[in-house]
């Protein structure tokens, strides 16, 4: 289990570090929550590939808040297969038409995460989210993004375009660990750090909010034996925002 523990350990020591060091970032990521969920908005959150997991980790489940609205596309899901996913997250302009028909408003904010921060589709939605009025929020790999030239025509990588930048503290290629008698390292880690970091931040987003008077919309598990009432509540509340809400 040598291995095992070893991968681990490199989490705990990655999750620190995120800790340590991204500290003000994530502060004024959550006051821009916070601002706009009081204002009646709600919070977007996008990502391709794999990172799509995200919208999942913060949509419609037990603990989150019920005014997170996640930027989903089925053509950037990886089910449909490794090569069209990567080929289509690299397409300009389709990032683009993905936002222009999300219902996204001044003042908001939307989460954008790409690990490496430098393919067409995720620069395109930073771009038109802040075109938009948006405080867009970046969640990227630095050792990742600073070591790479982005995709996109504007030459940008997502850190430079973002009002927000967090880094996730994740290593150049994702996976972290070198195995003997591997090639390639093992262990890819910035699942665990994204889903640990956004979860952290909708905590104290939500906390603020009760600090200030304002009762947090958050979602009782459905398959506690108790009154549920509430979810239905904030469903019907959040419907004409949040797409995947309705019927």
């Amino acid at each position: 289990m040598q291995h095992a523990k070893a991968y681990l350990d490199g989490v705990h020591a990655l999750l620190n570090r995120l800790w340590e060091t991204q500290q003000e970032a994530m502060n004024a990521a959550i006051e821009a929550m916070v601002r706009c969920a009081a204002d009646g908005g709600v919070i977007h959150i996008f990502g391709c590939g794999h990172t799509q997991v995200l919208g999942l980790e913060v949509w419609y489940r037990a603990g989150q808040p019920a005014f997170m609205s996640p930027v989903f596309n089925e053509n950037l899901w990886p089910y449909n297969g490794p090569l069209l996913g990567s080929a289509v997250e690299k397409l300009e302009g389709f990032g683009t038409l993905i936002f222009d028909a999300h219902d996204a408003r001044p003042g908001e904010v939307i989460l954008v995460l790409s690990n490496s921060g430098r393919n067409a589709v995720p620069i395109d939605v930073a771009l038109k989210a802040k075109e938009r009025g948006l405080t867009v929020v970046a969640v990227s790999s630095m050792d990742y993004s600073t070591r790479v030239s982005s995709k996109h025509s504007s030459g940008k990588r997502l850190f430079e375009i973002a009002d927000i930048t967090i880094d996730n503290c994740g290593p150049l290629g994702d996976a972290s660990l070198a195995v003997p008698g591997v090639g390639p390292k093992v262990g890819p880690v910035t699942t665990i750090l994204n889903a640990a970091l956004v979860d952290a931040m909708l905590v104290e987003v939500v906390a603020r909010l009760a600090e200030r008077g304002v009762e947090p919309p958050v979602f009782t598990s459905a398959n506690l034996d108790t009154d549920l009432s509430k979810n239905a509540e904030y469903v019907r509340r959040y419907a004409p925002r949040v797409r995947y809400y309705k019927d």
